[in-house]
């Protein structure tokens, strides 16, 4: 670390190589089609937890007013005060086919934006029209604080009667933790006028030497031409930029812009990645007191024309991912720790030990590919409670 004359923390020459490395990464293709791929097995958790509730009746139905009128009955009765309306109360799956709908328009919205990203469109990462990932991340968000609330024990969950809970939850995490590693730095804010996304401070130097680098690391581009863009201005390419203190024009400019300084111009704050087409931001500078905001002139130092040649770089295949955490282990399938229902005459699809809840009646081994049996000629529902 070092700091300009100013106090402003400053990173050194292998950090710099360092954070443009780890900005190129975050950016990258291979990051976001990774997380795709996160966001599929998300998805795909979330139908069969939909399927399951369905089959097994979970599935809660609303009338008009919003009365549960299906699901799994409570037995008991709620006075609607509002209407001076009796109703039956249900509980059921808190995963239902509204969930199932929304999260796969949001994954609709990430494929489409790895694809276009896969084509060389950089817009997908800002804050409008074109911004796939920010219209993908709406559901996750959505979870994401449902999962905190639930951890704090402010909203609960019925789990006994939402399938695949565990897997729908291991998965969501696993989405969250590869989508984090990259988005805060990357992905445009609603509010178009905040700062850069990066700031060299106490992350950076916590996190950077965490992470995984190619031991040849490769050197930052430096040229004595140079593309500059003041806060404020439309940046004119996508890619790495860095604030600079570049002089003021001497003397008058009636026709044309000013010329553009040459030679080393002194670095006063962290690389960031900038939109094209969107305006310069102020640059976030830290010092040893104060976090500040800055108008600043930033100057490119690398352009982002990634794959528009239908080429993936080579330096892609050595990219290392800190997130998820690799700590974390997938629940147990839901067939494997009891808690698969079927309904009888159906061909049991694990050996094991089944339960009627419903019904009773003792617990019954069932080998495989049998059909569940039927009680007193009444086809009924099937619980795991042992795989053998």
């Amino acid at each position: 670390m070092s700091t300009d004359p100013s106090g402003v923390k400053l990173p050194n020459e292998l950090e710099r190589r360092q954070i443009i490395y780890w900005l190129k990464r975050i950016s990258s293709y291979t990051a976001w089609n990774r997380i795709l791929g996160f966001y599929r097995a998300w998805a795909k958790v979330t139908e069969k937890s939909v399927q399951a509730a369905s089959e097994r009746g979970w599935l809660m139905q609303h009338d008009r007013d919003g009365h549960p009128i299906s699901g799994v009955r409570t037995g008991r009765r709620i006075y609607d005060g509002g209407t001076g309306v009796q109703y039956e109360e249900f509980t059921g799956s808190a995963i239902d086919e509204n969930t199932l709908a929304e999260i796969l328009g949001c994954l609709a919205h990430c494929e489409d934006g790895v694809r276009r990203l896969r084509k060389g469109d950089k817009r997908v990462f800002q804050y409008n029209a074109h911004g796939e990932f920010v219209m993908a991340y709406r559901m996750l968000a959505a979870w994401s604080t449902q999962l905190y609330r639930l951890d704090l024990g402010e909203t609960g969950i019925d789990e006994q009667h939402t399938p695949y809970w565990p897997e729908f939850r291991f998965a969501l995490t696993q989405l969250s933790e590869a989508w984090w590693e990259c988005s805060p730095f990357l992905i445009e804010r609603e509010d178009l006028n905040a700062p850069s996304l990066t700031i060299y401070g106490v992350y950076l130097q916590e996190h950077l030497p965490a992470m995984t680098f190619p031991k040849a690391l490769p050197e930052v581009p430096e040229t004595t031409s140079h593309t500059l863009v003041a806060t404020g201005k439309t940046t004119p390419f996508s890619g790495i930029w860095e604030p600079v203190d570049a002089p003021k024009p001497k003397g008058f400019h009636l026709f044309g812009a000013p010329p553009v300084p040459e030679g080393p111009l002194p670095i006063i704050g962290c690389m960031s990645y900038l939109h094209a087409g969107s305006k310069a931001p102020r640059a976030r500078q830290e010092t040893a007191t104060e976090s500040l905001r800055c108008d600043v002139t930033w100057r490119l130092l690398w352009r982002d024309d990634r794959y528009k040649d239908s080429a993936i770089p080579e330096e892609e295949s050595e990219y290392v991912f800190q997130m998820p955490d690799s700590n974390l282990v997938a629940p147990e399938p839901e067939e494997q720790r009891g808690g698969l229902r079927i309904w009888s005459d159906t061909p049991c699809p694990y050996p094991g030990v089944w339960q009627c809840p419903d019904k009773p009646v003792g617990p019954q081994t069932v080998a495989f590919g049998v059909p569940m049996p039927r009680i007193q000629g009444e086809r009924v529902l099937w619980r795991l409670m042992k795989a053998i």
